[in-house]
């Protein structure tokens, strides 16, 4: 299963790619918690409190440094379906065919199968009962145990509630709790490992207090790897110099991983509050492994604690806090979750509208129940999305998404002894299940385009088909770029959010420039002065795109100041008015919408007594995009060359800013950088 953040993540990547598979993140003996990258706050990371688990700036730091070098794992372990494709030991790509250790177990050298492979490690996968899960935490915790009774201060005794610096917390999850599915499945684990361990060696005790404690350790502290394309491929778990990075919804740094081909040389710029548990952490790294490294992405001063995100940061703060303490047992009391009264970001992403449903009767209604009406729509959204990506049917996503933002949803609420009153509830053009509805909608409409394209070749060129085809692509770029302009305007007041907009304008990018790849629409195909070569781009109206080239993306410092990029708003801003109008047409929830950058209350469908109230007055139900053709276009040929020019160039801008944001939050090793450049060479 997918959880939604997951699918949403996945749905972005396919804009980018048409396909990029995915894995299963949900709790499980080799899954672990639902997002990696969030695990470690059961260490008790309360930045509210006196404690001494976390990072501090030895120097200040400015926006988008490294601040760590290239970081080893102490343990790390592929996911079970990408250990016939890559090194178990360095995580990169295999050659073919790979150096083989044992039936699945492979590496890339024999450096790497040295520096890996052990007796115990290829026992392990000859022991019955083999668990039908995935493995890693189990391959990791193995190879951490063996790491630990290596060690020359490694203990025998009872386990200890540290090792190597980091918490276990077996006190914690090892409670029955009736029987959770957590504690089962490392109970189940521990056995696991532990009898395999007995079954090569015979001096081994008969209790799993240490197994307990190692799995503990892993589920507690591993994160994610993502390959060089944003797949989850394995975990790791790291020494304290990264596991000690507490989390903030507002944070100031980010990390990314290298490869073994990336030279980075960055020194050491962070240091433990508390040095007297890690003294002996670098003589624990073995050298091999996913690296890490950390970024940041504000200014840090000197002896500001570093901080990274746990969860997902597009999520209002009610959420965020369920998230936190129901998986990791703390509470945020960061910037951004102590603030009263909620931040700009976080009103919009829980913002709903409510209007009685009765026949002439439009008046506000106030008095329901948030939370339940969250749930629900939350639910209603998130079944949308796994029929679509399981069934693979983006006809019926569109249809119900598009009827979700245009007409509401509706529920019965209790209001002052009245009974049930049926209710529309009406979702913030910013809220966060809009932005999942975008996100999806971007991503069915471009399937529903590839489709039909396919089905015109094979039906020797069909006009209709092509036309149609057309149409959808053109919604799929509205609704990114829709998206594109939404996550940007949160960005701007919320800093960390910073990957979540320079993603969505890489998608918006793609998706303007393959709609304008589509001959069917177009008068003429006469080429552009958006002419390729890179070096050979330029702007009429700014210097920044001609300046900042593929080449910057992909290595050269940055050296221009974020304020410098001011220019590249105005032009987005100015080519998105002049192509808004033709890639809504048909669209009604997006055509009551001015520009993509206006994020009022849609007036068109819903109206107001004064700017000020959110209360709706009258639903305009004629306007529904719920047929299986539900975006109708008439070219205009005398202006379609035009609004193409503008077009290519507007995909170009988001394209090269999105760009820029990204070698922000990953420094000059990004994936995206990467898909610009197919993106471009595509279109050339």
């Amino acid at each position: 299963m997918f959880n939604v953040h997951d699918k949403l993540t996945f749905i972005l990547r396919l804009c980018l790619q048409c396909w990029v598979d995915q894995d299963d993140k949900m709790v499980g003996l080799g899954g672990g918690y639902k997002d990696r990258n969030k695990a470690r706050a059961l260490e008790e990371p309360r930045i509210d409190t006196e404690m001494e688990m976390e990072m501090r700036a030895m120097e200040d730091i400015e926006m988008a440094e490294d601040i760590t070098p290239p970081l080893f794992p102490l343990a790390a372990a592929l996911h079970d379906s990408f250990l016939l494709t890559h090194c178990s030991s360095c995580f990169s790509p295999l050659p073919n065919p790979p150096i083989s250790h044992s039936n699945l177990l492979h590496y890339c050298s024999l450096k790497c199968s040295l520096s890996h492979s052990d007796p115990l490690t290829t026992a392990f996968f000859s022991a019955l009962p083999f668990p039908s899960s995935d493995t890693a935490d189990l391959r990791a915790s193995l190879r951490l145990l063996l790491l630990l009774l290596s060690h020359p201060s490694a203990s025998h005794s009872a386990p200890p509630e540290r090792i190597f610096g980091l918490l276990t917390n077996r006190h914690k999850l090892m409670i029955p709790q009736d029987h959770s599915e957590v504690f089962l499945k490392l109970r189940e684990g521990a056995a696991a490992i532990a009898a395999c361990r007995r079954n090569n060696s015979a001096d081994i005790s008969h209790g799993n207090a240490l197994e307990e404690a190692v799995l503990c350790l892993v589920l507690t502290n591993a994160v994610d790897v993502q390959d060089s394309i944003g797949r989850t491929i394995g975990i790791a778990v790291y020494a304290p110099t990264f596991c000690w990075i507490n989390h903030s919804c507002s944070p100031n740094a980010c990390y990314r991983f290298e490869t073994p081909s990336d030279s980075t040389t960055t020194r050491l710029r962070i240091a433990p509050s508390c040095t007297d548990l890690v003294a002996n952490e670098g003589s624990c790294n073995q050298g091999y492994g996913p690296r890490v490294v950390v970024r940041s992405i504000k200014s840090i001063r000197k002896g500001e604690a570093v901080t990274i995100a746990y969860c997902d940061l597009l999520q209002p703060k009610a959420m965020r806090q369920s998230e936190l303490w129901s998986r990791y047992q703390f509470s945020c009391s960061c910037q951004r979750c102590s603030v009263e009264p909620l931040t700009y970001v976080d009103h919009a992403l829980q913002e709903i509208s409510a209007v009685k449903v009765e026949l002439l009767d439009s008046t506000s209604f106030s008095n329901f129940d948030h939370d339940k009406v969250v749930r629900r729509m939350n639910d209603y959204v998130d079944n949308v999305i796994t029929e679509y990506l399981s069934i693979g049917s983006p006809e019926s996503c569109c249809e119900k998404l598009q009827e979700l933002l245009t007409l509401g949803f509706c529920d019965e609420q209790a209001e002052d002894g009245e009974g049930k009153q049926p209710v529309n509830l009406r979702l913030h053009p910013l809220h966060f299940l809009s932005l999942n509805a975008y996100t999806a909608l971007a991503s069915a409409y471009k399937v529903r385009s590839c489709d039909l394209l396919a089905l015109s070749s094979e039906m020797d060129n069909n006009d209709e088909n092509q036309r149609d085809a057309s149409t959808m692509s053109r919604t799929s770029a509205a609704y990114s770029l829709f998206l594109a302009g939404a996550t940007h305007h949160l960005f701007l007041s919320e800093p960390s959010l910073i990957a979540s907009a320079a993603n969505c304008w890489v998608v918006a990018g793609e998706s303007l420039l393959t709609l304008a790849r589509h001959s069917s629409l177009w008068a003429t195909t006469n080429s552009s002065k958006w002419g390729f070569p890179v070096g050979r781009r330029m702007c009429s109206n700014c210097s920044w795109v001609d300046k900042f080239n593929a080449s910057r993306i992909l290595g050269r410092s940055i050296e221009a100041d974020f304020r410098e990029f001011s220019c590249i708003s105005n032009c987005i801003a100015n080519m998105s008015q002049k192509t808004w109008s033709f890639l809504t047409h048909g669209c009604p929830y997006l055509k009551a919408f001015t520009d993509p950058f206006d994020f009022s209350w849609p007036k068109t469908i819903m109206t107001y007594s004064s700017d000020r109230d959110i209360g709706a007055r009258s639903i305009d139900r004629s306007c529904a995009c719920s047929k299986t053709k539900d975006v109708c276009f008439q070219s205009e040929p005398q202006h379609s060359n035009q609004v193409r020019e503008s077009i290519i160039g507007l995909g170009i801008h988001c394209l090269f800013y999105g760009g820029y944001l990204a070698s922000i939050f990953y420094g000059h090793h990004s994936h995206l950088a990467s898909q610009i450049q197919n993106i471009l060479h595509d279109l050339d």
